[in-house]
Order: C-alpha cells, then structure tokens, then sequence
C-alpha cells in the first residue's frame, strides 16, 4: 500500500523527472537543459505532457468524487482514466484516492497535493490563454505614439472601434514630437504613430489612413473672427506659430507649401494647447486640424480655410521589422474603419536612404 505523506509542487516536480529517467537528486531535476543546450528534450517533454493529462485526470477525479463521472465528463474511458491515476501515484508515491463499493473519497493528506495541481494547472491556462492572445493579437499592449491628442472625428471613432473589436489591448499613448516619433519607432519603444504624410522619415513604413482639413485658430477679439471663412491671405499679416523643434522643421516646411514663403512663421516648441494658449491672448494666430476644433479653446475661434490645398494627410507609421500580431490587427482595424469611411489610400513605403 502507497504511503499517505504530504506533497507539494517539488515533489511533483521530482516525480516527473523520475518519470522521464533524470535524477531527482541532481540540481534542477525536470528542468534540466537537453543536450543541444537550448531546453528542448522531447523525451521530457514527452513524459510532462502525459503528467499533466494524469493531473487533469486526478483533479477531475477529486471533484466528482468518482471515477466514472469524471471519465464520462472528460470524453474517456474509465479504465483509461483509472490507469492513468493509478501511474500518477506510483510516479508521486502515495495513494490519492480511497477505493470502496461507495465510490472513491481524496486521502486527507493528498489535499495539498490537489491545492498545488490546481494552482500549477490555472497557471499553466493562463499561460496559454495569454500565448493564443498573443499569437493572435486579442491580447498584449500597444503602444501608440502621436503628435496631438486624437480628440475628433475620424480619428477618435477609428481609435473607438479597435478598442471595442479588441477589448484585450491595453493602450499607451505617447504625445511627442516628431523627431521623437520617429526616433522612438526605429528603437522600438512606441510600436505605430499616427504623423502627417509631410514628416520625412526613412527607415519607417507610412500608409495614408485620412485625410482632415485644415482650420485657422484666430483670438476671439480679432477681425478675423467675423469672418465666415478665411484666405491665406488673410493671414499674411498676422503672426503665424508653427510647433517646431529644433530637431525637426517638417511643420514649417508644410506651413509654407500652403500658405507661400516668407510669411512671419514663429516656433513654439510646445504641444498644441500651448500654441492656443498664445492665440487666445491675442499673440497671433495658428492653424489646426478640423478635428482639433471639435475641443473648444476658451478665447479661440477656428475659422475654415477656403482653399484646395488646406489639407493634411495622417498616416500610420510602424517600422517594417515589426512582427507583432497586436500591431498588424491594430493596422487591420484602423484600415477598415477608414475605408468604412471612405478615407483609405494606398500604401507609401518609405526606402531607408
């Protein structure tokens, strides 16, 4: 008759490496590295993989309190599920079960046995739950990087929709510049941005995703204001801030391809609320997205822009080398809900110089 000591999840551990043939005794027992040296011996692994079946078995066993039960709720046979039970004690070395004409009853002290399996067999699913999510992109985190806050339409719809299609992914956004997108992309540290088409970066892949108009932010007490819709002309008198960093001018240069050159363009190294905050106290004025006017600045009024080239093209942009199934389902999302909305363009690959 098998003793009835108690077990923990080493000793289970040790009964697994005795029933691959390692020496329990040696450091490491069941873990042991195979002798390519990279933890692959499918012999081990072999043998584990029949022992946690045979845990499932006992678990199963334990909470039906009867062998034919918990065979007919796993799909097997009893006389398969018996043997396998009956190996596990012999490779642990103690009875887990009481057998009687009234059925099968836990020993008292393989009760920790069955707390370590449980705890060893949920880690185990979670593991595995996480690895398909992973594998398929329903889990894990992303890592956003843009210039401004998505605050309006179509960007905060789209951003909307792949959180409900995908509940399991956690988002971080990083608000930066756009040397900092850029050099943060190529480290990997931010996994996709959201940039204008107008930021010229190799080594990165950008698709057009939308296109938004552009508006003027002008003070509330200024003539322009009373205007219905502006020219660029009309701002050729005023003072113009541009967000520019010293690392990066793309915005300046986009400035002047709409509105000409030599205008009185003034840097602002800072985000957008910064730059609003000097329209509304009357320093001058700036331009913006259509959907940045959607969040109302207290001293501000956006007027549209009547001209054909007051538009901007917002891209994705992840690095090529990027094989994470988060990414690509997030990049499948956001295309789908910008053809939905009839914004998809085509795909512009950006060569390494």
């Amino acid at each position: 008759m098998k003793k009835h000591v108690s077990v923990a999840s080493a000793d289970i551990v040790r009964a697994f490496a005795r029933r691959a043939g390692r020496p329990s005794s040696s450091p490491g027992a069941g873990f042991l590295p195979s002798q390519d040296g990279l933890g692959r011996d499918p012999a081990l692994n072999y043998n584990l993989s029949m022992q946690l079946v045979a845990l499932r078995y006992f678990v199963a066993v334990a909470d039906h309190s009867s062998f034919n039960a918990a065979a007919e709720r796993l799909g097997v046979s009893t006389s398969t599920l018996t043997r396998s039970v009956s190996t596990l004690e012999d490779d642990l070395g103690l009875t887990l079960f009481e057998r009687s004409r009234r059925g099968v009853q836990l020993v008292q002290s393989a009760l920790p046995v069955l707390e370590e399996t449980k705890k060893m067999l949920a880690s185990l699913d979670a593991i595995a739950s996480a690895a398909d999510g992973a594998a398929r992109g329903t889990k894990g985190e992303l890592r956003l990087g843009v210039r401004s806050p998505p605050l309006g339409e179509p960007l905060r719809g789209m951003l909307a929709q792949s959180r409900k299609d995908h509940p399991g992914v956690r988002f971080i956004v990083h608000k930066l510049s756009d040397h900092d997108l850029l050099v943060d992309l190529v480290a990997r540290r931010i996994d996709v941005a959201l940039a204008p088409s107008f930021a010229p970066w190799p080594q990165i892949v950008m698709e057009p995703l939308y296109r938004e108009r552009m508006v003027a932010a002008v003070p509330q007490d200024n003539a322009l204001a009373r205007r219905d819709t502006l020219k660029w002309t009309d701002l050729h008198r005023e003072t113009v801030f541009v967000q520019e960093w010293a690392q990066s001018h793309a915005m300046r240069e986009f400035y002047a391809s709409m509105m000409g050159i030599g205008l009185p363009l003034q840097s602002v190294p800072a985000g957008k609320q910064t730059v609003f905050s000097l329209v509304s106290a009357g320093f001058g004025v700036t331009l913006a997205q259509q959907s940045q006017a959607e969040a109302s600045f207290p001293g501000v009024v956006f007027k549209p822009v009547d001209e054909t080239n007051a538009r901007v093209e917002c891209c994705l942009a992840w690095s090529p080398q990027s094989e994470c199934a988060v990414i690509g389902r997030f990049l499948a999302s956001m295309r789908e809900s910008a053809a939905r909305r009839g914004a998809g363009a085509s795909v512009i690959q950006r060569k390494p110089r």
